[in-house]
């Protein structure tokens, strides 16, 4: 009976090796694929959603590096992430955006894609190299007047403060979006942060709504908080370009959908590396898909009724 059972054995023992060579073949196999890096600024929440639906769909390895905020830990970083070769690296944010540009610089075959850097013109992110892409994190302003107009059609005059050496780009579009719109813009620049309140007060009586740009030079915490509280003292529809803005007491809010940021940016890379189309022929692209935050304790405090079928558009209703 023994001898009968023996040739069994030999071919079980057989397949197990069989199997075994082939499971180190994958692994080999899957260790050898092409590495695609996240680089991240900053433990933000923001960049959860991005980078999850990034790391589904590029179906690509992927490694994950954190700056921690910290522009001094770049070269340790870098060096480790160009010992790995990268094949492509998806930078969030201004800090892991502005490390990828410089340090890929005398690496012109390691594609860079940055997303959610707000008023990325003001790095100069694609001066000069020819192998970055982006995603640009502000909203249409078209976009933005549009829901002004959506909460409440009788708003006629909107004011705008902005520094011209950062935003003069997004400012264009905002006049000719207007235009289209038929809304009186009317501006204010300023040089310093400081001079934010008073450019606002010159604006006061002759508004009837007022847009706050991604304006590093403006948005500071302090302009921010008494923004909100002079808002509902004058009863002015106010829009701001953040989440946290609307949160605050903004009446509301259009964000790039970050989940969309992730898919999109996972599509670019995919016709970088597959399609071998050229990053610097991308360019930086608007993104896809938005979110509108809602602010009805504003509305209530400044008397405006918002009708419900605007309310049911929002993407996020704050009470």
């Amino acid at each position: 009976m023994a001898g009968k059972k023996l040739p069994l054995i030999n071919l079980l023992l057989a397949l197990l090796v069989l199997l075994c060579g082939t499971q180190g073949r994958a692994a080999t196999t899957a260790s050898d694929a092409p590495l695609v890096v996240i680089l991240i600024s900053d433990l933000e929440e923001a960049y959860t959603a991005p980078v999850a639906v990034f790391s589904e769909q590029i179906g690509m390895p992927t490694a994950h590096f954190n700056l921690m905020g910290d522009i001094d830990r770049a070269p340790a970083l870098m060096a480790e992430i160009l010992a790995k070769k990268p094949a492509l690296i998806f930078a969030l944010g201004a800090k892991a955006a502005y490390v990828a540009k410089v340090w890929t610089k005398d690496h012109p075959d390691i594609p860079v894609i940055f997303a959610m850097v707000v008023n990325w013109e003001r790095y100069n992110l694609l001066a000069g190299q020819n192998n970055i892409a982006g995603i640009a994190s502000d909203v249409d302003p078209g976009t933005q007047l549009a829901n002004i107009l959506l909460v409440s059609s009788k708003i006629k005059r909107i004011g705008v403060v902005y520094n011209s050496e950062y935003s003069e780009t997004i400012m264009d579009k905002t006049r000719k979006a207007a235009q289209v719109l038929g809304i009186d813009l009317l501006e204010e620049p300023i040089a310093r942060p400081q001079e934010f309140q008073r450019a606002f007060k010159r604006m006061i009586d002759r508004i009837d709504g007022f847009i706050m740009l991604a304006d590093p030079v403006l948005f500071t915490l302090e302009n921010v908080a008494w923004l909100e509280k002079r808002c509902i003292r004058e009863r002015l529809v106010c829009a701001g370009p953040s989440e946290n803005i609307a949160r605050l007491g903004i009446l509301l809010s259009v964000n790039p959908d970050n989940a969309n940021i992730g898919a999109q940016a996972a599509s670019v890379a995919k016709s970088i590396l597959s399609k071998k189309t050229e990053p610097g022929r991308i360019g930086v692209m608007p993104p896809l898909g938005t979110r509108l935050f809602l602010n009805l304790k504003t509305a209530s405090q400044i008397g405006l009724a918002i009708d419900q079928t605007v309310v049911d558009l929002a993407s996020d209703v704050i009470n």
